[in-house]
């Protein structure tokens, strides 16, 4: 399953700010590309934002639990189970996302 994560910090809980914990954030993301149990599929950061996006896959809740909780410790996380359009436009013709008639 592909879930989108969106991590905000402040700019006092910032790892472009402070060695250490820029250390600690390139170490974190190293292990979490590592992770067999998880594939990350795209990261990305808007710095001015204080904001990273991350797509990974993952076939169970524990492995992504454990992988991406690290991150509240500097901030709030978001994350969203997604499918692609190519997944989604055929079940939007099957009307999957609309309320049935009264």
């Amino acid at each position: 399953m592909l879930f989108q994560v969106r991590h905000e910090h402040t700019n006092e809980h910032c790892p472009g700010a402070s060695d250490e914990l820029g250390d600690r954030l390139a170490k974190w993301w190293a292990e979490l590309k590592a992770n067999p149990d998880l594939k990350v599929l795209t990261g990305y950061v808007s710095p001015m934002d204080h904001t990273f996006y991350i797509t990974v896959e993952a076939e169970e809740i524990g492995p992504l639990l454990r992988g991406l909780g690290p991150l509240n410790s500097i901030g709030t996380g978001y994350t969203t189970p997604i499918i692609s359009l190519d997944q989604a436009l055929p079940l939007a013709d099957e009307g999957v996302f609309q309320l049935p008639e009264a």
